[in-house]
């Protein structure tokens, strides 16, 4: 009589038990790994903030002052406002781009391409079509219409809990309070709250939809309180209501756009809240938003060059106040979050 050979191989029931638990093993790591590749992507983008902090403060060491937020005269019209990140290429190791561009400008040059050019004879594809990674949160999407967006930027400076004038220059006679406006180069002597209690650096995410909160603006608020700004989000479906700024104009899409709604933001709404404009053009007063697509918060670097994780929950006042058009030394009515935007107002010694 033969004998049965013993079987070797697997049973369909088997089989599903082994892939079942494999499904289960993927379910339960998955989000371990996404949280490690967001832990690795929030670390490079504190390391970018922190090249930026150092690159402001070898700024300051060599011209004895900070940068303006953003400068005319450069371009072909010289009421185009550039921004702050030309100034900074030298010390974030872009010192041919910086050449080249200087060579271009006026009055050694034939003048620069609008900061919002993609035409491919602006400046050559080379210099002003370039992306800078140390202007770029890993963490944050591209935009989805890059026809106005030349370079791509995520990290803003800080105009402080100033919303009213922050698009005008000195000569207009007005003075924001943050460390950076336009047309304006200050000293860290300025600074009179201390450099490690005032941000200059934020990081601002752009590449959401036009009616996301993260990436999205809200245009024609034509109000000065934040409170107006955060009523423009539904409370149902989390999404901006109401005219919204084009596709084709994202805020992080103009690195060399020296306006605030490009190169700014603002310490009123709390972090990851709405950006809202007053009017429908991009020289409005802009009440731009600290974001980013971190959990939680988002990272700013303080005046001092120290990078920190500032949370949605943090004070942030009473946000039904106005802004008013000249507030000179108030204590800033939006909380700690005001205060940290003030370069001068001497919240640090209040209680």
């Amino acid at each position: 009589m033969k004998r049965l050979s013993k079987r070797t191989g697997f049973t369909l029931v088997e089989l599903l038990v082994v892939i079942a638990i494999i499904g289960v093993l993927v379910g339960l790591l998955l989000p371990a790994v996404q949280a490690a590749r967001e832990a690795a992507r929030r670390m490079s983008c504190s390391n970018n903030l922190k090249q930026l902090g150092l690159a402001m403060h070898n700024y300051h060491d060599t011209h004895q002052r900070l940068p303006a937020m953003g400068v005319r005269g450069m371009g072909a019209n010289t009421g185009i406002w550039y921004s702050w990140t030309i100034a900074t290429l030298p010390f974030v190791e872009q010192d041919p781009m910086y050449d080249a561009i200087q060579n271009q400008a006026r009055p050694r040059g034939p003048g620069l391409p609008t900061p919002w050019s993609t035409a491919s004879n602006a400046f050559g594809t080379s210099t002003w079509k370039v992306n800078i990674p140390s202007f770029q949160c890993p963490s944050d999407a591209e935009p989805s219409d890059l026809r106005e967006s030349p370079s791509l930027l995520n990290y803003k400076v800080c105009v402080g809990d100033d919303y009213h004038q922050n698009h005008f220059i000195p000569s207009q006679g007005r003075n924001n309070r943050g460390i950076f406006q336009m047309d304006r180069w200050r000293k860290f002597a300025d600074i009179t709250d201390g450099l490690s209690n005032t941000v200059m650096l934020g990081e601002v995410a752009g590449g959401g939809a036009r009616n996301s909160i993260l990436g999205g603006v809200a245009v024609n608020l034509r109000s000065w309180n934040p409170a107006s700004c955060e009523a423009r989000v539904d409370p149902v479906t989390r999404k901006l209501t109401g005219d919204l700024r084009a596709e084709f104009r994202p805020t992080s899409g103009r690195a060399w756009d020296g306006r605030p709604y490009f190169a700014g933001f603002a310490t009123m709404v709390a972090p990851n809240g709405p950006s809202c404009h007053w009017g429908g053009v991009d020289g409005n007063e802009h009440m731009g938003t600290l974001s980013g697509q971190h959990p939680g918060g988002a990272q700013v670097c303080n005046a001092d060059g120290s990078v920190t994780f500032v949370t949605e929950t943090i004070d942030s006042g009473n946000q039904a106040i106005d802004d008013v058009a000249d507030p000179a030394g108030r204590i800033s009515p939006w909380g700690l979050w005001g205060a940290r935007g003030s370069r001068g107002a001497g919240e640090v010694s209040q209680p």
